[in-house]
């Protein structure tokens, strides 16, 4: 393999992300996350509270699910990405805009080639605003009134 070709694999990976939460699609997480992946979401403390830093692909899936998996009409758009590679390692850095919540962010991300093709390692999402008045906890899901 090439570096482009390794390059647009890299690349496809956070399109494989975005794809996984806004189709639902959470038990694709093997498909994208390594086994002993970490990902970062500190910069949604304020609604995820200590929940912030799941580790491991399973318990990354099931995070994604609980803090996205009620949210309809969810479309993240993943551009400018910036990737460095080294060998069987890599290191990218992304813009997304979700649209229909006027949130946008940067996410950095690393990867490793492994036996089943790129998988990331790490992914920390830099998460800001577009116009917060639109915002009202994006990520918790709506809780039920008591009977």
């Amino acid at each position: 393999m090439g570096a482009a070709q390794d390059r647009l694999d890299v690349i496809e990976l956070i399109h494989r992300y975005a794809a996984m939460i806004d189709l639902k699609q959470y038990d694709d997480v093997d498909q994208v996350f390594a086994p002993d992946a970490i990902a970062n979401y500190e910069s949604m403390r304020a609604y995820v509270g200590d929940d912030c830093e799941p580790t491991g692909a399973e318990a990354i899936g099931a995070w994604l699910r609980k803090y996205t998996g009620t949210r309809a009409g969810s479309m993240h758009f993943m551009h400018n990405h910036v990737v460095e590679l080294d060998g069987k390692r890599a290191k990218m850095r992304n813009y997304m805009h979700n649209i229909n919540s006027s949130i946008a962010g940067v996410y950095y991300t690393e990867a490793k080639r492994t036996k089943a093709g790129w998988r990331l390692t790490r992914l920390r999402l830099d998460e800001r605003f577009i116009d917060a008045e639109r915002v009202q906890n994006p990520h918790v899901p709506e809780e039920k009134p008591a009977d």
